[in-house]
């Protein structure tokens, strides 16, 4: 098994969870949840068929982010 199997899952584990927390996420103008479609493409792996469009917003205002 490869030694960084761990570490990746817990970098990829932290990544989305800063995505999750530090922006708000909705779907694009006139989509609806119900609308979405779960199809999937067979083949060597299995992508959704359709990509899934989904707009983020900072949290936080906008002067925070600055360096």
């Amino acid at each position: 098994m490869c030694p960084g199997y761990s570490l990746g899952l817990k970098m990829i584990q932290l990544s989305l969870a800063n995505l999750l927390h530090g922006f708000n996420w909705k779907l694009p103008d006139n989509t609806r949840a119900e609308d979405l479609s779960m199809e999937e493409a067979y083949g060597l792996i299995t992508p959704r068929k359709f990509p899934l469009v989904a707009v983020m917003e900072p949290r936080l205002p906008l002067h925070l982010y600055k360096i």
